[in-house]
C-alpha cells in the first residue's frame, strides 16, 4: 500500500493537517534553530582562543614553507640567467615601477589575510577564503623579495602573470560574498588597484585560465547538447517542443563558437563578448524551461547553470542574482520530499526511526522552503535571502535523518537531489560551503599521491651520491611517516571519522610534513629543483584542506 492510497483518516490526515500548520511549525523550528545557534556559539566560545592560536600557528607555519619554496625554486634558474654576475645590478625601468607595485601589492596582502582570519573566527562562511589569502600572501611576498634581487622585469613577468591569474579570481570570489566587512572590501579595491598597475608597468594583459576555461566551454557544448535530447524525449507531445529546439540549437551554436574561441587563444575582450553573446540566448531559455516539470531536462539545466557560474568566475563577470533559478531550485526541493512520500508503503514506514515525526518533519522542511521562495518572489536583497536560507539545513538535517538508511533507491536519489539542490542555492547567494566532505577526500587523496610520488623522486634524487647517504636515509624516514600520516587522513575521511579524530590526524599530518620540509631544505645535495613543485603542491594542498577545519 503506497502513502498516497492511506486512507484519510490515517497517515495522510496528520500529513494534511501538518502542511496546514506550516507556518506555526516554521516559527517553531526557527526559534529552535536559533536557540541551537546561539548555544552552540556559548560552548565554543571557551575554546575559540586556543584554537585560534593553534590555527595561527599552523598557517604561519605553511605560509613560511610556501615563501621558501617558491624562491628556492627560481635559485637556480636566476643563476642560469646571470652566470658569475658581479653583484647588485641596476634594475631595468618596468622593474623599478613593478617594485613598488609589488611591495604595496604585498602588504595590502597581509593585510587582507589578517583580516579574514580575524573575521572567520566569528563568521563561518569566510573560513574556505582563508587558504587562499595565505596563498596569496605567499606568492606576493616571495615575489616581491625576488623582484629585489634581479636586475631585469622579464625575470619576473611569468610569475607576476600568475599572481595576477590568481588574484583576479580570488577577488572575484571576495566581492561574491555577501557578508563582506568594508574593512576587507576596501582592501580587495585597493589590491586591485595594486593589481593593475602592476601589469601596466609590465605591459601585461589580464591573466586568464585558459586551460580551465577551455574544459568548461567544452563541457556547455556537450550539456546544451544532451539537453536537446532531453526535450526531443521528453517532450514529444508538447506544441511548445519544436520552438525550443530551435532556441537550444541557436544556444548550442553560440557555446560552439565561444569554445572555438577559447581555443583560438582570442583575447580577454572578445572572450567576453562572445560570452555575452552566448547568455543573451540561453538566458530566456532557461526561464523558458523552468516551466516544464521533467527531471531529466532539470538535471541538465542545473548543470548548465553550475557551468555558466565557472565561467562567470573564470572571465569576471558580473553576475546578477538569478531568481528564476533560486525558485526552480526551491520548487524542485519540495517535488522531491513529495517523490519520497509517495515512494514509502506503510510497512516501510512503520520501520523508521521515530516514524510518527516523519509527517512533522516534512512539513516544517515544507514549509521554511515556501517561505524562501516567497522572499525570492518578493525580491529582496541577497542578505535576506541568505539569512533565510540559514533555516533550511537544519530543518533538512531533522527530516534527512529519518530516510538515510532506507533500503531503497528511489528514496536515495531523492535524497541525493535534495542535497545537490541546497548546495547549489548557496553559490548564486554567495554563500560559501565550509566543510565540504566530497572536496575534504579529493584534498586528502592528492595529498596521498603527492607523498608516493614525493618519496619515489627523493629515492632517485639522492641514489647516485653516497655522500648523502645519511641525508637520504633520514628524509626517506620522515617521507615514510608523512605518507603513512596522508593515508590515514584520507582513509579517515572516506569512513567519516569524528571530527575530533579529524582534527588530531590533520596536526599529526602538518607537524610531520614541517619536519620533512626542513630535512630536504637543510640538504645540500644538487638538482633538488625538480623537488620542489612537488613541496609547493602539497603545501597548497594542506592549506586548503586547514581551511576546512578552522
Amino acid at each position: 500500500m503506497r502513502v498516497r492510497e492511506r486512507s484519510e483518516e490515517a497517515l495522510t490526515g496528520k500529513w494534511s493537517d501538518a502542511r496546514n500548520r506550516t507556518g506555526r511549525h516554521q516559527s517553531k523550528v526557527v526559534s529552535l534553530f536559533i536557540i541551537a545557534v546561539a548555544t552552540s556559539g556559548l560552548l565554543l566560545r571557551s575554546q575559540s582562543t586556543r584554537a585560534d592560536d593553534k590555527s595561527k600557528q599552523i598557517v604561519g607555519g605553511i605560509l613560511k614553507i610556501l615563501v621558501e619554496s617558491q624562491l628556492r625554486g627560481k635559485d637556480h634558474h636566476q643563476q642560469q640567467l646571470r652566470p658569475g654576475a658581479p653583484g647588485p645590478v641596476r634594475a631595468t625601468p618596468e622593474l623599478a615601477r613593478s617594485r613598488d607595485a609589488l611591495r604595496s601589492f604585498r602588504q595590502e596582502s597581509i593585510t587582507l589575510s589578517t583580516l579574514l582570519q580575524k573575521e572567520s573566527i566569528h563568521n563561518v562562511g569566510l573560513r574556505s577564503l582563508v587558504a587562499d589569502a595565505v596563498q596569496l600572501q605567499a606568492r606576493a611576498d616571495a615575489l616581491s623579495q625576488r623582484s629585489l634581487a634581479v636586475p631585469d622585469h622579464r625575470f619576473v613577468v611569468q610569475d607576476v602573470q600568475r599572481l595576477d591569474s590568481d588574484w583576479r579570481k580570488f577577488s572575484y570570489r571576495l566581492q561574491q560574498v555577501p557578508s563582506l566587512s568594508p574593512s576587507c572590501r576596501a582592501c580587495v579595491g585597493l589590491l586591485d588597484q595594486y593589481d593593475v598597475a602592476l601589469c601596466e608597468a609590465l605591459s601585461i594583459e589580464p591573466q586568464i585560465d585558459r586551460r580551465t576555461l577551455q574544459r568548461q566551454s567544452e563541457g556547455l557544448v556537450v550539456y546544451l547538447h544532451g539537453l536537446s535530447d532531453d526535450i526531443n524525449y521528453e517532450l514529444k507531445r508538447s506544441p511548445s517542443r519544436n520552438t525550443l529546439m530551435l532556441s537550444v540549437s541557436q544556444a548550442h551554436q553560440a557555446a560552439v563558437g565561444f569554445s572555438d574561441a577559447v581555443s583560438a587563444g582570442r583575447p580577454y575582450a572578445a572572450l567576453a563578448s562572445d560570452y555575452k553573446s552566448f547568455l543573451r540566448k540561453w538566458n530566456p531559455l532557461a526561464r523558458e524551461l523552468c516551466a516544464f516539470e521533467s527531471r531529466f531536462i532539470e538535471r541538465t539545466v542545473l548543470r548548465i547553470q553550475q557551468v555558466d557560474q565557472s565561467i562567470h568566475e573564470l572571465l569576471w563577470l558580473p553576475r546578477g542574482l538569478d531568481r528564476e533559478l533560486l525558485i526552480q531550485l526551491t520548487r524542485g526541493v519540495t517535488t522531491e520530499v513529495d517523490r519520497i512520500f509517495d515512494s514509502v508503503s506503510l510497512a516501510l514506514l512503520i520501520q523508521l526511526p521515530s516514524y510518527e515525526n516523519v509527517p512533522s518533519a516534512a512539513s516544517d522542511f515544507h514549509g521554511i522552503c515556501q517561505h524562501f521562495a516567497d522572499c525570492v518572489e518578493r525580491e529582496e536583497n541577497v542578505d535576506e535571502l541568505a539569512d533565510a536560507y540559514g533555516y533550511l539545513p537544519a530543518a533538512w538535517v531533522s527530516f534527512s535523518r529519518h530516510f538515510r538508511k532506507v533500503p531503497h533507491d528511489g528514496i536515495r536519489h531523492s535524497l541525493s537531489q535534495i542535497e545537490q539542490r541546497l548546495v547549489a542555492l548557496r553559490e548564486p547567494l554567495g554563500i560559501p560551503g565550509g566543510f565540504v566532505a566530497d572536496n575534504a577526500r579529493q584534498r586528502a587523496g592528492a595529498i596521498e599521491r603527492l607523498a608516493d610520488h614525493l618519496h619515489a623522486d627523493i629515492e632517485t634524487w639522492l641514489r647516485g651520491d653516497s655522500k648523502f647517504a645519511g641525508e637520504r636515509k633520514a628524509i626517506l624516514e620522515h617521507c615514510s611517516h608523512f605518507r603513512t600520516a596522508s593515508r590515514q587522513l584520507h582513509a579517515a575521511l572516506i569512513h567519516e571519522t569524528p571530527d575530533q579524530t579529524m582534527r588530531g590526524l590533520c596536526e599529526l599530518i602538518y607537524s610531520e610534513w614541517t619536519v620533512l620540509h626542513r630535512h630536504i631544505a637543510d640538504c645540500d645535495a644538487p638538482d633538488r629543483d625538480h623537488i620542489n613543485e612537488l613541496l609547493i603542491q602539497i603545501s597548497v594542498e594542506l592549506v586548503e584542506l586547514e581551511a576546512m577545519f578552522l
